[in-house]
């Protein structure tokens, strides 16, 4: 019996099947970026044949600045500065439509004289449902932004209507009170303990009102600027919940865009409410500081300390809020807490100019 001999493929035949079956596009180039061979994936991704392509230089295949980026990237690679890099493109087709490819290219140097592999996979859907993405978190972000300004709208008028209704006529009901009890020809002594009792409560919800006029819409920050509102604020809160709150800043700017200031002190009610409800700390550290063109706040407590993960994934709007606040101004906000360690809050947004002031207001 005899045996035929089994045929061995030569690397070279194995190369090249391989070279014509990847579904990931791939050319081989020379030094000066001249295609020598291009796959069938690749001319199906762009619709040339490989004799068109080998016609071409590999900079012809993209628009002017994403080819610009490759070039640079190429000459490094040819001056033996990189041996290889990677680079996410614009194509065009044949037809004349884009198509975006993730593009890997390394120089081979083992043969007698060098080549340069180009290995391109097709991200045009990806690319597609990334541009989804950022136009829904841009409108997304523009609803927040309109919902975040209703709101302080209507905090606006609640604040008015609490100040100029409401206040007067707890005012006037409270001189009725007093001139009643004064003016009483023949006192009764129990009308008399009946009614001081009554203009104490009086007073107290007089009281409770202003304050809460002044947590929807503090005037001083209008009037006065975020640093003398924050200050203001502080003390009072710390009068009204016994707690100790150091309020110090630095170098912050006199003028400011409304947006910042808002930012800013709606955080600090908040992270101060929340200082006060939950934490059990008996002080509270705040800090302001205009740093490089930004302004940073830290609001730091010693209580009882949280989980923010757990926090931000509950049913409470404050953290989230907060969050979209500084959001909207390109800013940072991270919450450092852990149980029994206390809670940090450190915010940065940047110093708006009134250009972005008036872009920030459009969007809103």
């Amino acid at each position: 019996m005899s045996h035929e001999p089994v045929h061995k493929p030569s690397q070279t035949d194995l190369f090249y099947d391989a070279f014509r079956a990847s579904p990931i596009g791939i050319a081989l180039e020379d030094m000066d970026g001249q295609p020598l061979f291009v796959n069938p994936a690749l001319c199906s991704m762009l619709g040339f044949s490989e004799q068109e392509m080998q016609g071409k230089h590999c900079v012809d295949f993209s628009p002017p600045d994403d080819a610009a980026k490759d070039w640079t990237l190429f000459q490094q690679l040819r001056a033996g500065h990189i041996d290889h890099y990677h680079l996410d493109k614009r194509y065009f087709r044949k037809d004349g439509s884009l198509v975006w490819g993730r593009l890997s290219v390394s120089l081979l140097n083992s043969g007698p004289s060098p080549v340069v592999i180009a290995m391109v996979e097709d991200i045009t859907e990806m690319r597609l449902a990334q541009d989804e993405l950022r136009q829904s978190e841009a409108t997304l972000q523009k609803l927040s932004g309109r919902l975040i300004e209703a709101q302080e709208q209507e905090r606006r008028h609640i604040a008015r209507e609490i100040h100029d209704d409401i206040s007067q006529r707890l005012a006037l009901l409270a001189n009725g009170l007093y001139q009643l009890a004064r003016n009483s020809s023949e006192p009764d002594a129990r009308v008399l303990l009946q009614l001081e009792p009554l203009l104490t409560h009086v007073s107290d919800i007089a009281q409770a009102l202003h304050a809460l006029s002044h947590r929807l819409h503090s005037s001083k920050l209008e009037t006065l600027g975020l640093v003398p509102a924050m200050r203001g604020f502080c003390r009072e809160f710390a009068e009204q919940h016994n707690i100790g709150v150091d309020f110090t800043s630095f170098e912050v700017p006199g003028e400011l865009s409304r947006y910042t200031s808002v930012c800013l002190f709606r955080i600090l009610q908040e992270g101060l409410s929340n200082a006060a409800k939950h934490s059990g700390a008996t002080q509270v550290d705040v800090r302001l500081e205009g740093v490089s063109g930004s302004l940073q706040l830290s609001i730091r407590d010693s209580g009882v300390g949280f989980n923010p993960g757990m926090a931000m994934r509950g049913s409470g709007i404050g953290l989230m809020s907060m969050k979209e606040r500084v959001g909207l101004l390109k800013g940072t906000i991270v919450i450092m807490s852990k149980p029994n360690g206390g809670t940090q809050i450190q915010v940065a947004v940047p110093i708006a100019s009134h250009a972005d002031v008036d872009r920030l207001n459009a969007t809103t």
